[in-house]
């Protein structure tokens, strides 16, 4: 083989690590797109609240008694009532109506119960 056959195969050529680079790029970029932040882990905290409120509605309508819902929130989410104190709810699932706010650094979601009973996380 001769010398200039040896220096043409040596290497990667611009086109080869352009490529490679693109795909770094765009591989980065879903990657970070899909990690879940900190408005995630409020929303969920939301869902939950809403989902306890609901099945305590449920319990109160299928066992003919009041129940009362008292909301709490994870760790490092602050939840504020309004009004303060737990939700009660009769036997036919109405309710008392209430605003619960969860927030953490900029993220924010909110659980309305309103007098019929009906629960919403937003």
């Amino acid at each position: 083989m001769t010398r200039q056959a040896r220096l043409e195969d040596a290497g990667f050529t611009l086109v080869e690590l352009v490529v490679v680079m693109a795909i770094i790029g765009i591989t980065s970029a879903a990657l970070v797109l899909t990690l879940p932040g900190s408005d995630a882990q409020v929303r969920r905290a939301a869902e939950t609240l809403a989902a306890q409120a609901a099945a305590t509605r449920d319990q109160a309508i299928l066992t003919g008694q009041p129940a009362s819902f008292a909301p709490t929130a994870p760790a490092g989410i602050t939840l504020t009532s309004d009004p303060a104190g737990p939700i009660a709810f009769d036997p036919t699932g109405l309710a008392t109506p209430a605003r619960l706010t969860l927030a953490s650094g900029d993220a924010a979601a909110t659980v309305t119960i309103d007098a019929v009973g009906g629960v919403h996380a937003r």
